[in-house]
């Protein structure tokens, strides 16, 4: 059997192949809370929504230390250089494109961090050109509910970033399972960090 290996997070390899027995499994994970500094206090609306606790933000480490160990874990896994850089050909996968495209990227922006350049391009699984042309259907009902729309079993509680990565992973499994190929991403930041590629109507 050929296998491709799924480092988590928000990370995948783009290397299956169009072959009987091809699979794909998790091989690391990396988690962390990040400490909100413009509005420490977290709204009972997150607190609802992600069941996250004051506790656990204050404790956890700011952005600009997130970024550098979740850096160091990617070079742990030879995915990426000193330098940031991507080693070979692989790409983030995430449900939807506000993950890097707009709350990453605008995140560090803001506080006047530079952004890793092998964030410069991902898959997004909701595209027309991924999940639609594999699935025959529209990644309608949210992420649970398309999990499960592939046979798979979801697990936790949705809105939790190891979680949702977790389960995402599931739907690039049954892909990869059942004959997709990931050859491109689907957006991608050019040289200045601006948005390009394909946009869907609605996130």
């Amino acid at each position: 059997e050929s296998q491709i290996e799924l480092p988590l997070d928000l990370t995948i390899s783009c290397t299956s192949k169009d072959i009987k027995g091809v699979d794909a499994y998790a091989i690391s994970a990396f988690d962390t809370f990040v400490r909100p500094t413009l509005n420490p206090i977290l709204t009972q609306f997150s607190i609802n929504l992600t069941a996250i606790a004051q506790k656990d933000v204050d404790t956890a480490p700011t952005i600009d230390v997130a970024i550098q160990k979740y850096m160091h874990w990617l070079k742990s896994l030879d995915l990426v250089d000193s330098n940031g850089f991507r080693k070979g050909n692989w790409c983030f996968v995430t449900w939807g494109d506000a993950d890097i495209m707009s709350i990453l990227r605008q995140e560090m922006e803001f506080k006047l961090l530079k952004l890793p350049p092998c964030f410069d391009r991902w898959i997004n699984l909701k595209n027309d050109s991924i999940f639609k042309k594999h699935y025959g259907r529209e990644p309608s009902g949210g992420l649970r509910a398309c999990v499960e729309s592939v046979g798979a079993i979801w697990h936790g509680r949705a809105h939790n970033g190891l979680i949702d990565s977790f389960n995402t992973a599931k739907i690039v499994r049954n892909m990869v399972q059942t004959g997709f190929r990931f050859t491109r991403p689907t957006r991608g930041l050019d040289r200045k960090g601006v948005p390009y590629g394909h946009k869907k109507k609605q996130e």
